[in-house]
């Protein structure tokens, strides 16, 4: 009996993450306007023009067994120009909790994702307890800076974008999943990993739940 009900479950289980797999790339694709080329999530729908412009070493790789950082681990420091044109380090940012978000132009998870960002930035900026970086993985844009500074003109984004024109922050990050957030505690420390869009509603849970922790 026990085996038997462990079958249902487990059947149970594969449906349920079925349905969510199938409603968040239906929503994708709606609130992209189902742009062509990048159905999914994964790495293997990517266009060619775009895997073209990834790390030589990204551009046939699809291992899964090395996602990252995780959890617990203290967040490396970098540093990065701004689309301003400022300088900034992630330690500057220390005593805040931050989410760390890569993104790119060319990726429809991140244009679903960038208005839930921005509204949850504009609702939390007067606060002196959190921050949003969006780091562009801008080596992987058509037309590089331009790419950036369209969809952020486009989108309003008012939270700092920074330029990782060498993919140097993506490898230290190992950013294979596009969009990917990492929440980074008051401490340094990554409390949170993410690699799908969010919604302001789960950056808001996920910034309290750094702050409680």
């Amino acid at each position: 009996m026990n085996k038997k009900w462990s079958i249902i479950v487990s059947v149970l289980i594969v449906i349920v993450m079925g349905t969510i797999i199938f409603l968040l790339n239906k929503e994708i694709k709606e609130e992209t306007g189902g742009l062509p080329g990048y159905e999914d999530l994964n790495m293997e729908s990517l266009p060619k023009d775009v895997v073209d412009r990834l790390p030589e070493d990204w551009q046939t790789s699809t291992d899964t067994d090395k996602p990252g950082l995780a959890k617990g681990d203290l967040a490396p420091d970098f540093e990065l120009t701004t689309l301003s044109g400022d300088t900034v380090k992630l330690s500057d940012y220390r005593g805040k909790t931050v989410m760390l978000n890569f993104w790119a132009s060319w990726c429809p998870p991140c244009r679903s994702e960038m208005p839930h960002m921005e509204n949850y930035y504009t609702d939390n900026k007067e606060s002196d307890d959190m921050e949003i970086l969006a780091v562009n993985m801008t080596k992987t844009e058509k037309n590089k800076v331009e790419s950036a500074k369209e969809f952020v003109d486009e989108y309003k984004l008012t939270f700092p974008i920074l330029l990782d024109k060498d993919s140097d922050v993506m490898k230290m990050y190992q950013i294979k999943v596009y969009p990917t957030s990492y929440i980074i505690n008051k401490e340094g420390v990554i409390t949170d990993k993410v690699m799908l869009p969010l919604d302001d509603t789960m950056i808001k849970q996920l910034i309290e739940e750094s702050n409680a922790e």
